[in-house]
């Protein structure tokens, strides 16, 4: 009877502690199961960042390109520019420099139009080259008389065609003025014999 009891208290500890043993490991099966899935979600999460920051660094690549690219272009229009400008700057000196006269023509060289003669002198460069200075707006020819060639049908509108072009209120002033006959106007001006103008 004794042994018996004891028996049956035996078979119940040790299913007890079988049960106990399973629910452990169970557990930690699960524990060990989930930190897998965690760790494996992590290493997907940062995957997808991995690639999310290369997509973005490849836009960044291809926009600093494309700058470089567009900077480049401004700066071959830039070179381009200024070296007209010095090529421009060049032929104006040389002009300036020239003994023959540089004509400005004014105007229609078509009849009834006939060709009027102003030698013009600006006083606002004409100080300025006095004080070794160049102008900010017009070049150092206008220091000394140059001719300007107005086409019209007569000086009074030639006169007013030279003032809209060339006011006074910018310094312009009219030292000669004179008619010219048309031969002498579309050929060399440079031979022309000046004559007062009424």
């Amino acid at each position: 009877m004794g042994e018996g009891v004891i028996a049956i208290l035996e078979f119940g500890l040790f299913v007890f502690l079988a049960t106990a043993g399973i629910s452990v490991v169970v557990s930690l099966v699960a524990h060990v199961y989930s930190m897998v899935l965690e760790h494996t979600a992590d290493v997907s999460g940062l995957r997808q960042r991995l690639a999310r920051y290369a997509r973005i660094a490849s836009g960044l690549s291809e926009r600093v390109e494309a700058r470089k690219s567009t900077a480049a272009g401004a700066a071959t229009v830039l070179f381009s520019t200024q070296r007209q400008e010095a090529q421009l700057k060049k032929k104006v000196r040389e002009l300036e420099a020239s003994p023959h006269r540089f004509v400005r023509i004014l105007g229609h060289e078509l009849l009834p139009n006939r060709p009027f003669e102003f030698l013009v002198m600006n006083s606002s460069v004409s100080h300025q080259v006095k004080r070794g200075e160049r102008h900010a707006f017009f070049d150092s020819s206008w220091a000394r008389p140059v001719p300007v060639h107005v086409w019209a049908t007569n000086m009074e509108e030639a006169r007013a065609e030279f003032e809209r072009a060339f006011p006074r209120t910018l310094g312009f002033k009219i030292t000669h003025a004179q008619s010219l006959p048309t031969d002498v106007a579309l050929t060399d001006p440079a031979t022309m014999t000046l004559e007062a103008a009424p």
